[in-house]
């Protein structure tokens, strides 16, 4: 039982909220874009770049001054600007929608060093592994809704582009819970211990494989051409990896262990399923879809943990890096992705399996020292 149950239930319902928005966005971005717009999908892949590549130094800027200044005062300010990618529903073409949105999601990255490390702040060293598990289940129940609500808003005949205008309402509420946090502590930032910087590593390569969900999403609408079963994809994945995020929160499990093994191996099998297996359709795509939930269920949940056990000094600039290592993969992966993607999908999910086998093969080996 977790000692501050209530300040970590603010911390993960701003966490629901402001998925509740937001992924609403990320899954409308490359529909927004592809399919309204008319934009190459090495460009998606290119914009997705952008997102994460000055979302890298965001979130190693936010997590150093979460430390100097406060983790409740960074993260609220994080948060609030997130907003800024809701307008990217009034954009008069892919350039300044990449423009909006790319605005928003690096003040997201800004802010989620801050909120993790007030999660860390606000619980004891055992109970770490529950409250992240929390944490993650609830950021995700948010966006499995989000989903939802844009799946049937597409198959009403709802533009994708009115539904991210409106993802601005569930953002702001999100602000106000987490402005509401009894949390804010700040020291001075220290480094990690050398397998803290090994973890951070093999996240990187991870993040090679954790390509933007859009991809699949563009998969599905290709093998399927509709739309909103291309979104339900999305959906799959999100409710697999908030139920098994919630699930490894409450299970006694190696952490290295569970994120070798149920997080970077399970997600190169599932992208090499992908590579196989997505001619067959939604018989093949949504099952994959669900395995990768669960893989990355595994990776949210342990890799903040082992990281505020590791860190010698305070966790804001820790959990900064860690992020600092997950962006610029995604920043390399989703860049090699998109150009992949443009001569065959099979050869860009092939690549992205190969890059999480040698995450998980660089955990086992930071097990075994």
């Amino acid at each position: 039982m977790l000692t501050n149950r209530r300040e970590v239930l603010k911390i993960s319902f701003s966490a629901f909220f402001a998925d509740l928005g937001y992924q609403a966005a990320v899954a409308s971005f490359p529909i927004i874009l592809v399919f309204y717009f008319h934009a190459p999908i090495f460009v998606y892949g290119i914009a997705e770049s952008l997102n994460y590549g000055g979302g890298s130094l965001m979130s190693l800027l936010g997590g150093y001054l979460a430390d100097k200044y406060g983790r409740k005062k960074i993260g609220v300010i994080g948060n609030s600007l997130i907003v800024i990618l809701s307008f990217t529903g009034l954009a008069a073409n892919y350039i300044q929608a990449i423009i909006l949105f790319m605005l928003g999601w690096w003040f997201r990255n800004f802010r989620t060093p801050a909120r993790r490390a007030m999660v860390s702040e606000v619980t004891q060293e055992n109970e770490r592994s529950e409250a992240y598990g929390i944490l993650h289940a609830l950021d995700i129940g948010g966006a499995a809704l989000a989903i939802l609500y844009l799946t049937i808003a597409l198959y009403l005949g709802i533009k994708a582009t009115v539904v991210v205008l409106l993802t601005a309402i569930p953002l702001v509420i999100s602000t106000i819970l987490l402005a509401m946090v009894k949390a804010g502590g700040k020291g001075k930032p220290k480094l990690m211990v050398r397998k803290g910087w090994i973890l951070v590593i093999s996240t990187m390569f991870f993040a090679f494989s954790q390509y933007s969900f859009g991809f699949p999403i563009i998969t599905t609408a290709e093998f399927t051409h509709k739309l909103y079963l291309a979104t339900i994809t999305y959906g799959v994945f999100l409710v697999s990896s908030a139920l098994f995020g919630y699930i490894f929160g409450k299970l006694r499990l190696s952490e290295y262990k569970a994120l070798a093994f149920l997080g970077y191996l399970l997600a190169s099998l599932a992208s090499l399923g992908f590579a196989f297996l997505s001619p067959l359709g939604l018989i093949g795509i949504y099952p994959l879809s669900f395995l990768m939930g669960i893989a990355v269920a595994s990776t949210e949940t342990f890799e903040p943990t082992i990281i505020s056990k590791l860190s010698k000094g305070e966790v804001g600039t820790s959990m900064g890096a860690l992020s600092l290592g997950r962006s610029i993969g995604l920043l390399i992966g989703n860049t090699a992705m998109g150009f992949l993607y443009q001569i065959s999908f099979s050869y860009a999910y092939a690549f992205a399996s190969i890059m999480s086998f040698i995450a998980f093969m660089i955990v086992l080996t930071s097990l075994r020292e």
